[in-house]
């Protein structure tokens, strides 16, 4: 399948399109993470920079384009490697409701996670 580049994409209604925020590789004990042990995290929790977000997503969350959040990263993989991938980090669609917080910047959640540029 040929990924899409993700600007040609607008989500409907109350999904978004977020950008997965880089994972980290070394644990701060030192410890040097396969790429097998990263992606497996991926799909446990994680953390992201909201891209585009559906028309109902504007008129009843608190949540806008440009924010960071956390998300329940299980539920993201429907559309995971079928947009294109940016800076190493995956793109892809999420449910507005599977969104658990927006979070500030400069702040780190979950083990493999590191705060996006």
């Amino acid at each position: 399948m040929d990924e899409v580049n993700w600007t040609k994409i607008h989500p409907l209604k109350k999904w978004l399109m977020v950008k997965a925020d880089p994972r980290v590789k070394k644990t701060a004990g030192g410890i040097v993470l396969t790429d097998e042990l990263v992606k497996v995290e991926r799909v446990m929790e994680g953390t992201g920079k909201v891209l585009r977000v559906g028309s109902e997503v504007k008129d009843v969350e608190d949540v806008k384009e440009g924010d960071r959040v956390a998300y329940r990263g299980f539920l993201k993989d429907v559309s995971r490697g079928m947009i294109e991938r940016e800076d190493d980090c995956d793109i892809f669609l999420i449910r507005a409701e599977d969104l658990l917080a927006v979070i500030g910047e400069g702040v780190t959640m979950g083990a493999f996670s590191s705060v996006a540029a």
